[in-house]
């Protein structure tokens, strides 16, 4: 019986405030709160809310059949905490029931891991923490920022007390294999690699609603279709999507809820294929071999990599300069500001200074509020040199 691990990942940025230097520099007030609660009320009215009625309403239907997983950022409880807490109230409905693996990830969805060891553990244990109080769980599998992996990520993981990583099948790191098989780290074997099916993850996403794809109207008897169509030695079907491809990305008018309704039921009755979270797949002692992943990976684009994020000289300054304060932030006694420089490790922060977008990858503005890339750099780096100021005022 072929297993399938389906994944979400659940993330909302804090919206830095469009303030010029000398605003920002009288109040510290980095954050736009009527943006961003206006965002997350967005979000859960059209994607949060209707997604976890649907899987609740399957999970009832098939008790002993649906098994999914999710990550949920630190900063996306945060605002739903404060700006929609019937939102979290429901995402923890979910999670009692038993069918939902919480994993864990980076409290701000940061894009530490490309930088340095120590502050990527340390976005890793203030996200368990926040996990620990909010839904009482310890995660053992781990879903970092846009699937973010390389060996030495693996490593600084299992070194962390992972069991499991999700990523991304690049291809050009599976060359001829396939993501259809349990992998591990070359150096940590205990550290189990569970590798995204992209081509059909992409389906969903990209082509979903786009009438000149040949596949077009997607269906779910079409993807079953495809997952049959593979090999049958092939054990593995692992989908990971971002939560908010369900009436956000993909509209609800489009009838993405309806396509996933009809999706995981079939799964979930299927006598040929069984749902599965990350642990179920690992417990079940499937055979693996080992994964060689040299440089960082990701589920960007069709390279793969991290020119998303870091792929032009404007985020390579703001991300040097940013990382330059880690260790006033180690010193501050000042919480607000040491949260604030964790919050502008944000990955998004990133993806608004990009200059590498394609027309079908504009699913991924749906939060951009500049201009232009640059004006995103000169609103980050206002930021950063205020943090900077803060930070070193508040040293002990």
């Amino acid at each position: 019986m072929r297993k399938i691990c389906i994944h979400f990942q659940v993330v909302q940025p804090h919206l830095l405030r469009t303030y010029r230097f000398c605003d920002i520099n009288q109040n510290h007030n980095y954050f736009d709160d009527y943006q961003n609660r206006y965002l997350i009320h967005r979000l859960a009215d059209r994607s949060f809310l209707p997604a976890n009625q649907l899987l609740m309403e399957l999970i009832k239907k098939y008790p002993d059949s649906l098994y999914l997983s999710m990550s949920i950022s630190g900063s996306t409880i945060m605002l739903l905490k404060e700006y929609y807490p019937e939102a979290l109230d429901s995402f923890k409905q979910l999670i009692a029931t038993g069918n939902v693996e919480i994993t864990g990830s980076t409290l701000t969805h940061s894009l530490a891991s490309l930088n340095n060891k120590n502050t990527f553990l340390e976005q890793i244990k203030l996200q368990e923490e926040i996990l620990k109080s909010t839904f009482g769980v310890k995660p053992t599998v781990f879903c970092n920022t846009e699937l973010i992996y390389s060996d030495e990520i693996g490593e600084w993981l299992y070194e962390a007390g992972y069991q499991t990583v999700l990523t991304e099948g690049a291809r050009h790191i599976l060359g001829w294999k396939s993501p259809g098989y349990l992998y591990c780290n070359p150096y940590k074997t205990e550290l189990n690699v569970l590798m995204r099916n992209p081509n059909l993850a992409d389906d969903v996403t990209f082509r979903f609603n786009d009438s000149t794809w040949d596949q077009y109207p997607l269906s779910a008897e079409k993807m079953m279709q495809s997952i049959d169509r593979f090999p049958k030695d092939e054990s593995l079907v692992n989908l990971f999507w971002d939560y908010d491809l369900l009436g956000l990305v993909q509209l609800e008018e489009n009838g993405i809820f309806d396509f996933f309704k009809a999706f995981l039921s079939q799964l979930a009755s299927s006598a040929n294929h069984q749902l599965c979270t990350p642990s179920a797949i690992i417990e079940s002692k499937t055979t693996k071999s080992t994964i060689h992943v040299p440089w960082a990976i990701s589920s960007s684009g069709e390279e793969k990599d991290h020119n998303e994020w870091l792929g032009n000289e404007l985020q390579k300054e703001a991300f040097a300069q940013l990382f330059k304060l880690e260790e006033l932030y180690n010193k501050s006694t000042c919480e607000y500001t040491k949260l604030a420089w964790l919050r502008l490790q944000n990955a998004f922060h990133y993806n608004f200074m990009s200059t590498k977008w394609l027309p079908h990858e504009s699913v991924k503005r749906i939060f951009d509020v500049y201009p232009s890339p640059y004006q995103a750099f000169i609103n980050y780096m206002n930021v950063v040199n205020d943090v900077k100021l803060q930070l070193e005022k508040t040293k002990k």
